[in-house]
């Protein structure tokens, strides 16, 4: 039996003697030409004397063909040969019959030059190629491109990767009929086959950033939460945020692991052994929440990280609050002063989205009080989430006439209010003064709003965002707290008090806050000085906090100059100026040009004073303009880290500190959605392998499933509005053709 590939050059079937294939004895001679004289015939002056005996022709021949280098003949279990011979590849586990006279070596010599790819001697085959246009991020030229279905295997793991699809989909019979009209070559696949896909892609990518953070060698700073699933699981994510040598911010999922509980010292631990397992040890500053545990876990992680000699200044920015997480306790305060008549504003709001029969009656409303909002109907908050209920009382106050038409006209509005639930009448309906208020409290959260969505970027710097915001946020305080209005007045003293607990006192804030202004080349140290006083009343003590400031970020260089003995020497060579010693010549024929140069170097070394290092240097150069709207604080960096080589890497490496712990709570967002009730099956190690490797495969793009912003609410409203023309209110009014 033949097995060779059909279109593959024939090689014969007779065995190969040295490295020639599918010759004969009496051929070699001819075409010595081509083969090696090594591995020719001997000739009739190389033939053996008479006097040696001949060989007996009983004498057993061995294996002379090259495929017995990459193949093993297989025997019976008891050690004796088969009767119908077999041979084993040694790279894979396809066996050939290899019987000499009724099948030969050829199709083993096929499979390991043609088809066994872990072959060392595997040719690749020349396949057929279309000419195509390549993508649009590519320059969409026209390439040459043919089909390799291991390619098509890896893409098709991405995508159920990337899509967030059931491992089931690629058994689909929409999915086969797709590929088998696109490209009936490809091979399908099941779902143990995909999941096996995956994992080889996940650990290929964890191999790859392990790699490119073991190059770079800078430090990162960390994020983490944890969360429980509905498999009544506690997982945990790691995430880590580093600027690479391009000066691009980079943010990915390290780690997403079960964790036995939520104690601070089993926090702590397990971020040990995941850093660990990454090879990372040089840690600059972990963000996580208020929560008490976190407080545990990071006194755990300073004393262990402490012994890897790597913390920055002994771990004085090691631990550093969640910016969004104190900003929501500030607002949450201040909210209180308003439950009522934001809960019955919320009940509204309910009422019309408990049916679409009133969900189409609030739109005939608003119809005919003309509210046109392009923002869409109004949505429901997410209590917990105060930036939630503020985009929903900002869309609600526009409904306003609607709400009180809807209120005269629908019987059942009224009495929806005077149902009891939980043995208490729900709140609301509101009133004149209700809507007021909530206006007023709109317009003054505003600012508040637009922090959290500086705080919260993960492709941004937000390292340098807080302290300016909290100048802001200090100014309308004050504000209202001096103002007329009394319901402002109680709102922005209960927000003061809890502003002044994680934010009034400067010895308890994280300086790296006040470190990551000054390396803002648009503020650097005048911006402290603005600063200081807004939360300082005692002017004298102004300028003893910027010194100290001062002093801090000039042991944050000294400790980076002792580090990098290279970089350090490039520093000094930068900032000190050039003697000019061409006239040392003449201080043996001249004393006053000797006395001349030694007034030279005392009146150089006096310029110098100002200037003797890189941090002098960089406070004393011109700010940048603030008020540039293109302006970008790592294009300038990496722009200048030839002038400022110690400076750069601080920079880098505070730049990439996050404001937030966002990044790590949106990975429970991708969590939830992995495993919902009808995944619910995936093993933790799955589960893992799935969040992370989708936060890397996506990278810098935008993620897939991310809160509507302006313009689509706008393109939502569009749709609702061709639907409630048309007639139309759900699915079930819909033609049976177009279903």
């Amino acid at each position: 039996m033949d097995e060779s590939i059909q279109g593959q050059p024939p090689l014969g079937g007779t065995e190969v003697t040295g490295s020639s294939i599918g010759t004969s004895a009496a051929n070699m001679t001819s075409s010595s030409a081509t083969v090696p004289p090594a591995l020719l015939p001997p000739t009739s002056a190389a033939t053996p004397s008479s006097d040696v005996p001949p060989v007996q022709s009983a004498t057993k021949r061995k294996n002379k063909s090259i495929a017995w280098e990459h193949f093993t003949q297989l025997l019976n279990p008891d050690g004796s040969k088969m009767v119908k011979p077999r041979a084993k590849c040694n790279y894979c586990p396809q066996t050939y019959y290899c019987h000499t006279k009724s099948n030969g070596t050829s199709s083993m010599r096929t499979h390991m030059l043609y088809q066994c790819k872990k072959c060392p001697l595997y040719i690749p085959a020349k396949k057929q190629k279309n000419l195509v246009f390549d993508s649009v991020d590519n320059g969409g030229k026209l390439i040459a491109r043919s089909f390799d279905n291991d390619v098509a295997r890896l893409a098709c793991a991405r995508m159920v990767i990337r899509d967030e699809l059931p491992f089931s989909f690629v058994e689909g019979q929409g999915f086969i009929d797709f590929m088998k009209s696109c490209q009936p070559q490809f091979k399908l696949l099941s779902r143990r086959s995909i999941a096996r896909d995956i994992w080889d892609l996940y650990q290929s990518e964890k191999t790859r950033i392990k790699n490119i953070l073991a190059t770079y060698g800078q430090r990162v700073s960390l994020t983490t939460d944890t969360w429980t699933s509905v498999q009544n699981i506690n997982y945990m994510v790691l995430t880590a945020h580093f600027i690479d040598d391009e000066w691009v911010l980079h943010k990915r999922i390290l780690n997403f692991c079960v964790i036995p509980n939520h104690r601070g010292k089993t926090i702590g631990q397990l971020v040990e052994t995941c850093l660990i397992g990454w090879g990372i040890e040089k840690i600059f500053c972990i963000v996580v929440d208020n929560a008490s545990p976190n407080q545990v876990a990071l006194d755990y992680m300073k004393e262990k990280i402490g012994n890897w000699k790597e913390l920055v200044l002994s771990g004085q920015f090691l631990h550093l609050r969640c910016c969004c997480h104190i900003l929501n306790l500030i607002v949450k305060d201040g909210m209180e002063e308003l439950d009522s008549s934001i809960e019955g504003i919320r009940n509204c709001v309910k009422y019309i989205r408990s049916s679409p029969a009133r969900l189409e009656k609030f739109r005939k409303c608003a119809a005919q009080e003309k509210v046109e909002h392009k923002g869409g109907i109004v949505p429901l908050d997410v209590c917990t989430r105060w930036n939630s209920t503020y985009f929903m009382l900002e869309i609600a106050i526009k409904y306003r006439k609607a709400f009180l038409r809807l209120e005269d006209e629908d019987s059942q509005f009224e009495s929806y209010f005077n149902e009891r639930v939980g043995g208490k009448k729900r709140a609301g309906p509101p009133i004149g003064l209700d809507w007021e208020k909530a206006a007023r409290l709109v317009k003054f959260l505003k600012i508040f709003y637009d922090a959290t969505l500086k705080f919260s970027g993960t492709q941004v710097v937000t390292a340098n965002q807080p302290l300016l915001w909290m100048c802001t946020i200090i100014g309308e305080l004050d504000k209202c707290i001096q103002g007329d209005d009394s319901l402002l007045l109680s709102i922005g003293n209960s927000m003061k008090k809890k502003f002044d607990k994680y934010w009034g006192r400067l010895e308890e804030l994280n300086k790296i806050l006040l470190i990551a202004v000054v390396l803002d080349p648009r503020y650097k140290l005048l911006y402290l000085e603005y600063f200081f006083p807004k939360l300082q009343q005692d002017e004298s003590l102004v300028d003893s906090m910027v010194n100290e400031v001062k002093s801090m970020f000039l042991q944050l260089f000294l400790e980076y100059a002792e580090n990098d003995p290279e970089a350090a020497q490039a520093s000094f060579s930068a900032t000190q100026p050039k003697f000019d010693a061409g006239n040392a010549s003449l201080v043996e024929e001249d004393s006053y040009a000797a006395s001349m140069n030694e007034f030279m170097k005392l009146r150089q070394e006096k310029d110098v004073v100002e200037i003797k290092n890189e941090v002098d240097k960089y406070l004393l150069e011109p700010s940048e303009d603030p008020s540039n709207p293109s302006f970008q604080v790592l294009d300038w960096w990496k722009e200048n880290c030839v002038r400022f080589p110690i400076l750069s890497q601080i920079a880098r490496d505070v730049m990439a500190v996050p404001a937030s712990t966002v990044a790590s709570e949106s990975a429970f967002s991708l969590g939830k959605r992995i495993l919902d009730p009808f995944r619910s099956s995936l093993t933790p190690k799955m589960v893992e392998a799935l969040v992370c490797s989708s936060d890397w495969l996506r990278g810098t793009s935008k993620p897939l499933f991310k809160e509507p912003t302006r313009v689509e609410m706008e393109q939502y409203a569009e749709l609702e509005k061709m639907e409630a023309d048309s007639g139309v209110t759900n699915v079930g009014d819909l033609p049976e053709e177009t279903m």
